[in-house]
């Protein structure tokens, strides 16, 4: 990749890194020409063609419709991804809320889980064991596990104790942190890594290119569009302020607005144009009379 592509920066961002990783990795260029540049090794320092031209990232991919996500969910069953898209796609979990769910906030009697918790954003690179969880961003929640859902909570249940089995087998050590969502060690998944892993499976499947957290705005896209209210989705996400929902989905609200006005013209369909124009035309041709 030659620092020269003016499209150096988006494919970085295709990979499914975030706009803070672009951005450090944009600096770590800059320092390292200047130095370069300052010893004499190169002429001039490219990078900083680069940097006026280095803003915010691009567009927010659009949400995934319901067809995508039934395609994209067909893809990644049976995979390591199946409940982490299920958590987010159908839930509405973050990514920090999904590795920091704790196996024992899960009630399969009850059929419901907690989001009460989340993995803390400070956790230093090869973190085997977590001490302590970091409080949700907004208000704690419980959400039901729907007959629909259960089979996927099993089999991650089932995923684990296969895990513990193997990695005892092969004489290793088990990291017993209680995450439902974990390495094969049982140790905690990394946001960062998780990201731009995510990103190579999107360009993979060859789908529409989404971020992990556009999964969380597909599910409440998804929700709106079936007619749930903007308050109840509130809840659903665990949003702490309405305005919050509110100001993210407006637009998606008002879509559905608009779905619901053509659905009213093509059940009441309206004269022609061209029929209000003649009769404008005689009511003119009376009042002149």
């Amino acid at each position: 990749m030659c620092i020269r592509d003016s499209n150096m920066f988006q494919q970085l961002f295709d990979k499914g890194l975030s706009n803070s990783t672009v951005r450090y990795a944009q600096r770590i260029l800059s320092v390292s020409m200047e130095h370069a540049r300052k010893y004499h090794y190169i002429e001039h320092n490219p990078a900083r063609d680069i940097i006026t031209k280095f803003g915010k990232q691009g567009k927010t991919p659009d949400p995934y419709t319901i067809e995508q996500m039934q395609k994209f969910m067909s893809n990644v069953i049976g995979t390591e991804w199946e409940m982490p898209v299920v958590l987010a796609g159908m839930y509405g979990l973050r990514m920090s809320e999904i590795i920091g769910l704790r196996t024992t906030n899960i009630d399969l009697e009850k059929m419901q889980f907690g989001v009460v918790e989340q993995m803390p954003f400070n956790g230093p690179p090869g973190t085997k064991i977590i001490t302590e969880m970091a409080p949700t961003k907004s208000n704690d929640r419980i959400l039901p596990i729907t007959e629909e859902t259960l089979p996927y909570f099993l089999r991650q249940f089932d995923l684990i104790e296969r895990q513990k089995e193997l990695i005892a087998a092969s004489g290793g050590v088990y990291y017993d942190n209680k995450l439902f969502i974990a390495k094969p060690d049982g140790s905690p998944q990394r946001r960062d890594r998780m990201s731009a892993n995510f990103g190579q499976l999107i360009r993979h499947l060859e789908m529409p290119h989404i971020r992990f957290h556009d999964l969380r705005h597909s599910c409440a896209s998804l929700l709106l569009a079936n007619g749930v209210p903007l308050k109840q989705i509130q809840d659903w996400l665990g949003h702490s302020d309405f305005s919050t929902t509110a100001n993210i989905y407006a637009h998606l609200d008002y879509s559905s607005k608009l779905s619901s006005a053509q659905a009213m013209v093509s059940g009441m369909p309206l004269p022609e144009a061209g029929d209000f124009g003649s009769r404008w035309e005689q009511n003119a041709e009376k009042s002149g009379a």
